[in-house]
């Protein structure tokens, strides 16, 4: 009974200590100043515009090209709806002509040739 009240105190503090260094999708902050959110293992950052929306993607901390990705967003606020087409627009970067008000709720669709496609939620 002593040995396995002792291997348990073990394993709790093993989990522990290596608990910090367990980051299986990478970063979770925000490194545009937008909105994170984690879904089937990638990062998707929403970033508010006064013209527009960016989008952010990153799989394992590291930019995830958007060149072959594809997607639209949806904002509803106000009892309005507003759907735009993403584009991308650089390395990891993907834009929309939608502005996103206080009080949004926004709804992402991303799709890459050969896979599923991935709807990310965000709140505003």
């Amino acid at each position: 009974m002593k040995n396995t009240l002792i291997t348990l105190a073990f394993i709790a503090l093993s989990a522990l200590f290596f608990a910090p260094f367990s980051q299986a999708h990478g970063d979770t902050k925000p490194l545009h100043g937008g909105v994170v959110k984690v879904e089937h293992e990638m990062v998707f950052e929403l970033v508010r515009g006064e013209t527009g929306a960016s989008l952010y993607l990153r799989d394992h901390g590291k930019p995830y090209p958007t060149a072959k990705v594809t997607g639209d967003i949806t904002v509803l606020a106000n009892g309005k709806k507003a759907d735009a087409a993403l584009t991308a627009a650089g390395d990891n970067k993907m834009t929309a002509d939608v502005v996103i008000p206080d009080g949004a709720k926004v709804l992402v669709k991303v799709k890459e040739s050969g896979h599923h496609s991935v709807t990310v939620r965000f709140t505003f």
